[in-house]
């Protein structure tokens, strides 16, 4: 990262003043530490669902939040994880605020990330976002996971949505669309070169929860398809 960059991203990313821990308790995070909490969160969820069902939203949740955390660490702590618009709205603002003479009469605007699918398009992309390092690789598809990556992205939407209704969801097809997407993100996590660890602790807890989920969903894989050649 160049010292442009960083200070770009130190302007997006963090206040002004530091929290004071003599002062107050916080909880401190940031979006490696979010990526693995949320494989974790995954992996738990994945090992309960076979006597609740209902576990599967959790897992949904925590699989498509996770994917979301990796694709942004591979693509970089830049501009190119927002929205378009905003990332307009932040130049023009760090343009205006390097030429004021009163920096702190102009407040950083509000940035959202770009929607999933277009971070997923990013990630396959071969462009310089993701080819930061002489080893990098973007991600190509294989198989269906191009097909799982959207249908996980609409359920996701569906139960952070929920509308009032009677829904009805075919589980048999669940553990391989979870396992095309879990293999995108160990794609991004090892194979992409992108991502450089802060932790060799975080590295270790990702590795976990990767074994746990694989190994939860093809018991689930076995026991559905199993029920439904007793059927």
């Amino acid at each position: 990262m160049t010292t442009e960059s960083r200070k770009m991203y130190q302007a997006i990313f963090y206040s002004k003043e530091e929290p004071n821990d003599l002062e107050n308790e916080w909880l401190k995070t940031d979006e490696s530490v979010e990526t693995v909490l949320d494989f974790e969160m995954l992996s738990e969820q994945l090992q309960q669902v076979i006597d609740d069902p209902h576990r599967w939203k959790w897992a949904i949740i925590s699989l498509h939040s996770g994917i979301q955390g990796m694709m942004v660490l591979a693509i970089g702590n830049d501009l190119d994880v927002f929205r378009e618009k905003d990332k307009e709205r932040w130049l023009s603002w760090h343009k205006d605020r390097c030429k004021s003479n009163r920096i702190d009469e102009l407040p950083q605007p509000d940035l959202k990330l770009a929607n999933f699918l277009d971070l997923y398009k990013k990630i396959k992309d071969d462009k310089p976002r993701m080819k930061r390092y002489v080893d990098s690789q973007t991600f190509v598809p294989k198989g269906t996971q191009g097909r799982s990556i959207k249908l996980l992205h609409g359920l996701r939407n569906k139960f952070i949505h929920f509308t009032p209704k009677l829904w009805g969801l075919e589980l048999g097809g669940l553990p391989a669309m979870a396992s095309d997407c879990l293999e995108i993100a160990e794609f991004l996590a090892w194979e992409s070169c992108n991502i450089i660890w802060p932790e060799q602790d975080l590295q270790e807890r990702l590795k976990a929860a990767f074994t746990s989920a694989h190994k939860s969903l093809s018991a689930l894989e076995k026991a559905y398809n199993g029920a439904r050649l007793e059927s």
